[in-house]
């Protein structure tokens, strides 16, 4: 082999190796708690109890990715490929009695929906029973409603396993992205491949930032839970952390498959948590 192909071969040799260090996972500067700790925390978590018994029923079916908490009031959507899916929907399930329907609107049919930014809400045109159009609004203001529903959602998720989520994420940062994760729920990192910035949020969907001819420009906020997520919020059925780490992990990994597995939501709808 010619000495300008060998050096050539070192040279992308030691940049790969390069990059395997700069990549390699570290220790967390978190440690385990003791067992008497986490003893005390389910003591005084009414739901323990309950996500023990989940656990223990997920080993005995060998589901290793666990089973999905249902809750009141929260509709849990599951991902179809999810082992059981449709059954374990099911579970803890209320039948829901429909509110009486107003009789100025029954037999409408909703003609077009469209985003309206003077009125910061989506106008809805529909056609009543008679054949006249009429239209309404469905105010889309703020995302406080999302934020409420993630708040009753919590019961879900235990310290424990929270805990257990963050000192994963701390193998995977920098000291820098770590810390300030610790400290806003927010940090930021580039992708080589597509030169993309992504703005990973703890139970927000993850802003993808364009930076090019120095501009920033939003593309989207990307929504993703990889298992199943609760209805009208940002709550995932894995705690928040974990579904940080499936959107890290995933855009790392297969950065395409990350846009089309993810919901793209405009930067200026409430869903995007902007």
């Amino acid at each position: 082999m010619p000495k300008s192909r060998k050096r050539r071969h070192r040279g992308q040799a030691e940049k790969r190796n390069a990059a395997l260090k700069r990549a390699r996972p570290t220790r967390s500067p978190l440690r385990d708690p003791p067992a008497d700790k986490i003893e005390l925390l389910n003591a005084c978590d009414g739901f323990a109890g309950l996500r023990a018994g989940l656990r223990r029923v997920a080993d005995k079916m060998d589901a290793w990715a666990g089973i999905p908490m249902p809750l009141d009031a929260l509709p849990l959507t599951i991902e179809p490929n999810f082992p059981d899916a449709e059954i374990l929907a099911t579970i803890g399930k209320r039948e829901q009695k429909a509110e009486p329907a107003d009789p100025e609107l029954e037999g409408a049919t909703i003609v077009n929906e469209f985003w309206s930014w003077r009125r910061r809400s989506t106008i809805v045109i529909f056609r009543l029973a008679n054949g006249r159009i009429d239209w309404g609004i469905r105010p889309g203001v703020n995302h406080l409603a999302q934020d409420l529903e993630a708040l009753d959602a919590s019961v879900a998720w235990g310290i424990e396993q929270e805990g257990a989520a963050v000192r994963l994420l701390g193998t995977m940062l920098r000291h820098h992205a770590f810390k300030k994760y610790l400290l806003t729920g927010i940090f930021a990192e580039n992708s080589e491949r597509s030169g993309i910035t992504y703005i990973f949020r703890r139970l927000k969907p993850t802003v993808a930032l364009s930076t090019r001819l120095n501009q920033t420009k939003i593309l989207c906020a990307l929504c993703l839970h990889p298992i199943a997520y609760y209805g009208r919020s940002w709550a995932g059925a894995m705690c928040p952390t974990d579904d940080v780490i499936a959107h890290l992990v995933l855009m790392r990994g297969d950065e395409a498959m990350f846009w089309r597995r993810a919901n793209q939501h405009p930067a200026y709808r409430p869903e995007a948590g902007l």
